[in-house]
């Protein structure tokens, strides 16, 4: 191998080298960039899906509560009833003891 040939070969390599770096160069810089958005967008991601099972839990517990409160509201009223109904029918009985006591006072 001559020395035309040989220096060839080494501008050769040399060349090869250069492209090498600077592809290497730019994936260095791609990498990070790369990185950062697929990062940006795995958390648009994650947020998203995150509000919509928030939402989903909220609107669970929201029908559960309203279940829960009509079912107290319910109770409520049917005590209710039952108090009205036990003084309703303790009225006349009242009413007759007070004005058996107010007539057994008489004049003093």
């Amino acid at each position: 191998m001559g020395k035309e040939e040989t220096l060839l070969k080494l501008k050769e390599a040399e060349a090869q080298i250069r492209a090498l770096k600077e592809v290497a160069e730019r994936e260095r810089e791609r990498a990070p960039r790369d990185a950062r958005r697929e990062a940006l967008e795995l958390r648009d991601r994650l947020r998203a899906e995150g509000e919509e099972r928030y939402r989903q839990v909220v609107g669970a517990a929201d029908v559960s509560l309203k279940a829960e409160r009509e079912r107290i509201l319910a109770a409520g009223r049917a005590e209710a009833a039952k108090v009205k109904a036990r003084g309703s029918a303790n009225v006349d009985a009242a009413a007759k003891a007070v004005l058996e006591r107010f007539r057994g006072a008489g004049p003093a």
